[in-house]
Order: structure tokens, then C-alpha cells, then sequence
């Protein structure tokens, strides 16, 4: 089938809510490529056929391509494997004729965004503490050093943080605000740059639907300005949270705690062997008992500086400026029609939907 748009990861998040849109569309040119039956079971309702690729298997790939004109690489997974899958990614679509690649990299390869007006262009910082970053920083050298080859169009797309139903943005911090967890970094004057699912994928589809797509690297996220305190401040609202009870941390040093130590654990090699070996009623049975540990962590009272959470949030919350997005406009058009109020409601309806804070929202 030529001119299909072949989409990697299709099984996640966001690759699941655009089959969800596709399918509602009437639309037959999306191929969606998963690596596992498994990934099948959240779309297996919509009716549309997959094809089987494994991302870090290039020959397998290649034949999961075939016939499609543009690839989306919406994969996720292990953060060591992010460059090793994005050059078998580009090397796949490379051999099966495709026209553009179109992959989804993250604003987390800036770190807290230092600078007002940050070039699209501008490369990723390379010291960044966390591991995801750090490779999704890798995986955009790779692509941009392959963009001077000009041997296929390649649209890096640099996301904030995903919200809107389905999100574990939206999901995470609902669950710490109804067992008292969430914290914001000093006054939660941070920026929380957001990018609403849907308005993404029509971003996504703009850039499909351009015949002659610029290569390069491109900034995207909602238009409007939102802090910290003012996306937990809505979904408390929502929940039926009282806000006093986040908590406030300060914003010029982290203290670790033990949710980090646990994420440190699971990053080992020695701790994904085992996991690998392991029978899933086992794994359950432990991620069960973690999360009972980490429900039981609580801040000191007498000292907000002794609150915890995660050194990710942390690092989120301490962010300077929004991501400027001007680019992708000026190049793509400006397709964001979801305002935040109207983001807000849709997860939070979600939120109800499966059965998350249905007593504080009564």
C-alpha cells in the first residue's frame, strides 16, 4: 500500500488516541507497527490490522514498512535503547522508500529551559542528569547529522509534557493529590509546558500532509501559558482536593527520597535481567508491595524542605520559560483548538471515567 503512514509505538499513549482518531476518521492509510501482540490489546477494539516490527531489529522492520510513505516514531521503552531504535528506525524507512520520518523527541533534552526564546534549532543539553533525556539528546544528534544527507525529510517534533485523557501527566499528579503526595517547587511559579494530545496529533498530521516537509527541529506545545500551580490548582479543583495540602518544596536544592532510590533500582541492568525472568504474578505481587512503601512516605510536618517525591517532577516543576513555537507554526500552521479549560475537563472526565477520585469529586 503506497502512501500509507506507517505509525511506530502505536500501542502507547499517544499512538494509541491517534488509532482512536483515525479509526473515528474513517481514514484507512494509517499502519499502525507494534512489537508485540500484547500492544494490540489497548485499540484491539477499533478494528484496524497491525503489523509486527521490532525497533530494535531493523530487518524486521524494513518489511513492516513496506509500502508506506511516511514513518511516525512515537516508540518508548528503555532509555538506553532510544538511539539504537532511532537509527534502525531511519535505517528501515531509508530502505523502505519512505519520504519523511517523523519523530517525536521531548523539550527534557533542554533540561529546565535556562533561556528565554530557545532556538528550535539549539542542540540538547548533554549533561542532563536523567537518563531519558540524555538519550533522547543522543537519538537528535544522530537525526540531524542524517538531515545534511538529505536522503529523506526528517521532522523532529520537541513536545512538552502530553496531557489530556490517557496521559500519565494527568493520571500521576491526580494520584498524588488524592493520597497527599504532590508538592510544588516554591511557589509552583514554574512553567509546565503542556502539549494537549489531540492538538499534537493534528501538529502530526500537518506535517504527513506537507508534500515537501523542511527538515529540522521544531518546538510544539499548548498556546497558552500554564505554571505549575495553576495545572495542580485545576486538577484539585476537579478531584475535590483541598490545595493546602500540596506541599511546598523548595525550588533551589531536591532531596532525594525513596520513590528516586526505588527508580535508581529499576534502572540496573541487574534488576531488568530479573524482571525479564521473573513470572508476571511475581512482578505484580512487588510492584504492589512498592507501591504500599511508597504510599507510606510522607514529609516530616514540621518542615515542608523534608517533603518527597521524585526527582523527575522536581526538575519539571523548576522550569523557567515556555518553549517558544513559532517555527512550527510559521511552517506547519498553528493547530491547536483544545484551550486548556477545555483539556482540563476532558481529563478530569476521563479521570471519573476510570474511576479516580469519584468520592472527592461527589
Amino acid at each position: 500500500m503506497r502512501g500509507g503512514i506507517a505509525v511506530l509505538g502505536a500501542g502507547g499513549f499517544v499512538g494509541s488516541r491517534l488509532l482512536e482518531r483515525a479509526a473515528h476518521a474513517g481514514r484507512t492509510d494509517i499502519v499502525p507497527v507494534v512489537r508485540a501482540a500484547r500492544s494490540v490489546g489497548r485499540t484491539a477494539n477499533l478494528g484496524i490490522s497491525h503489523r509486527f516490527g521490532d525497533a530494535s531489529r531493523a530487518e524486521t522492520l524494513e518489511r513492516a514498512l513496506a509500502g508506506c510513505e511516511a514513518v511516525v516514531n512515537l516508540t518508548t521503552g528503555d532509555p538506553a535503547d532510544i538511539p539504537r531504535t532511532t537509527e534502525n528506525i531511519y535505517t528501515a524507512a531509508l530502505a523502505a522508500g519512505a519520504r519523511l520520518l517523523v519523530h517525536l523527541s521531548s523539550a527534557s533534552v533542554y533540561g529546565a529551559v535556562e533561556q528565554p526564546d530557545l532556538p528550535d534549532d539549539a542542540p540538547p543539553w548533554p549533561g542532563h542528569w536523567m537518563a531519558y533525556a540524555r538519550q533522547k539528546g543522543v537519538a537528535e544528534n544522530f537525526l540531524r547529522e542524517r538531515m545534511a544527507e538529505r536522503r529523506l525529510a526528517i521532522v523532529v517534533l520537541r513536545p512538552g509534557l502530553v496531557w489530556g485523557p490517557g496521559s500519565p501527566w494527568v493520571l500521576g499528579p491526580a494520584t498524588d493529590l488524592l493520597r497527599g503526595a504532590a508538592f510544588l517547587a516554591g511557589s509552583g511559579g514554574g512553567i509546565c509546558n503542556l502539549m494537549y494530545v489531540d492538538d499534537l496529533l493534528r501538529g502530526i498530521d500537518a506535517v504527513v500532509a506537507h508534500r515537501e516537509a523542511p527538515s529540522g527541529f521544531y518546538h510544539v506545545g499548548d498556546n497558552e501559558t500554564i505554571t505549575w500551580a495553576k495545572y495542580y490548582g485545576a486538577l484539585a479543583a476537579g478531584l475535590g482536593v483541598d490545595p493546602e495540602t500540596i506541599r511546598a518544596v523548595p525550588s533551589d536544592r531536591y532531596r532525594t527520597g525513596l520513590r528516586d532510590r526505588v527508580d535508581e533500582l529499576k534502572a540496573l541492568p541487574i534488576y531488568k535481567r530479573a524482571r525479564a525472568w521473573l513470572p508476571v504474578e511475581a512482578r505484580a505481587q512487588i510492584k504492589r508491595r512498592l507501591a504500599r512503601v511508597r504510599g507510606r512516605e510522607r514529609p516530616m510536618s514540621s518542615a515542608a524542605d523534608n517533603a518527597v517525591g521524585t526527582r523527575e517532577i522536581w526538575h519539571l516543576q523548576t522550569t523557567r520559560y515556555r518553549l517558544p513555537t513559532t517555527k512550527f507554526r510559521a511552517t506547519f500552521g498553528d493547530h491547536n483548538m483544545v484551550p486548556f479549560p477545555v483539556g482540563m475537563a476532558a481529563s478530569l472526565a476521563w479521570l471519573r471515567f476510570i474511576g479516580i477520585g469519584l468520592d472527592e469529586a461527589a
